[in-house]
């Protein structure tokens, strides 16, 4: 038998798989904005209310899912589902992504001069993302999955954005996990309340935050935000980035220094793997990228 919360957990999750919020899957269904609104799921005398079977006909007609689709996301194991492809799937279509809208470029004849100083055959920029309505949508789905199945929802309190390039992302994942959303300042401000953190975050008990940034290359950049965070009382013990460079030996060490888990969409290594598979660039070039991800120094130095 179908409980009262069963049918309102099944459509969270329907919306969800099909990248709405409950009132934004209303609106596409013809419905009330407020008609899945958690407020509207109980009388103010404490009365359950429940769907209608017509909201329900209609939620499925637009979606174009079946009453057995509906059922199946009761038992689930209370996972939310933004994609059905699996992590690889999602970490060798992350790379297209960025290759595709050139977030990352490979050229082994004319380096690039990262932040650090080193040469590198390859460069990305993931604030470059953020014009790409489809493609950033498609990034956030799956953010958003690998962080229901690797966190869980119930684990996550918050989300914060870490100034600047990790504003963006914090919000739009904020948006599909429907969190509260707070960024962090590398600094507070030199006016006003002198803040470091920006929105609410609890003061009572110690809110669960995830630290949502664009990349990670050594991880050493991240301790400002984290150490900003706990020192407001938050418990962070995961990050989240777009994109990882997972080349760096510093970056397992400054994460396990810090105290978190870091969780990441695609590394250069699924990058390298797209770019072979699609033949995006020629066979000397993916050569030099292989050299230089296995010995990112040496070749530098060469």
């Amino acid at each position: 038998m179908l409980t009262h919360a069963d049918i309102w957990t099944a459509i969270e999750r329907l919306a969800a798989s099909n990248g709405f919020s409950p009132s934004g899957l209303a609106i596409k269904a013809g419905l009330d904005p407020t008609s899945f609104n958690k407020s509207k799921r109980v009388s103010p005398e404490g009365k359950l209310r429940w769907p209608s079977t017509e909201s329900i006909s209609k939620v499925l007609a637009v979606t174009d899912s079946t009453m057995s689709d509906f059922i199946s996301l009761i038992d689930d194991g209370g996972r939310q589902h933004f994609t059905s492809l699996s992590r690889k799937e999602m970490a060798l279509d992350a790379a297209k992504i960025l290759i595709e809208t050139e977030s990352v470029l490979f050229n082994a004849k004319e380096p690039f001069t990262l932040k650090s100083g080193r040469q590198s055959p390859v460069y990305i920029d993931c604030r470059r993302l953020i014009s790409f309505a489809d493609e950033r949508k498609r990034l956030m789905d799956y953010g958003a999955q690998i962080l229901s199945d690797e966190i869980g929802f119930e684990n996550i309190d918050s989300v914060a954005g870490g100034e600047t390039a990790g504003i963006p992302y914090g919000a739009f994942i904020a948006e599909r996990l429907e969190k509260p959303m707070i960024y962090v300042r590398k600094e507070p401000k030199g006016y006003g309340r002198m803040a470091q953190i920006e929105g609410h975050l609890p003061s009572k008990g110690k809110p669960k935050v995830i630290l949502v940034e664009d990349l990670q290359t050594d991880g050493g950049s991240k301790k400002i935000f984290i150490d900003a965070l706990r020192d407001a009382g938050a418990k962070v013990e995961h990050t989240f980035v777009v994109f990882h460079y997972g080349i760096f030996k510093a970056s397992e060490k400054n994460v396990k220094k810090m105290g978190v888990k870091l969780h990441s969409i695609a590394t250069w290594w699924d990058v390298l793997e797209a770019a072979r598979e699609h033949k995006y660039f020629d066979s000397d070039t993916l050569e030099s990228v292989e050299q230089f991800l296995n010995d990112p120094d040496n070749w530098s130095a060469s």
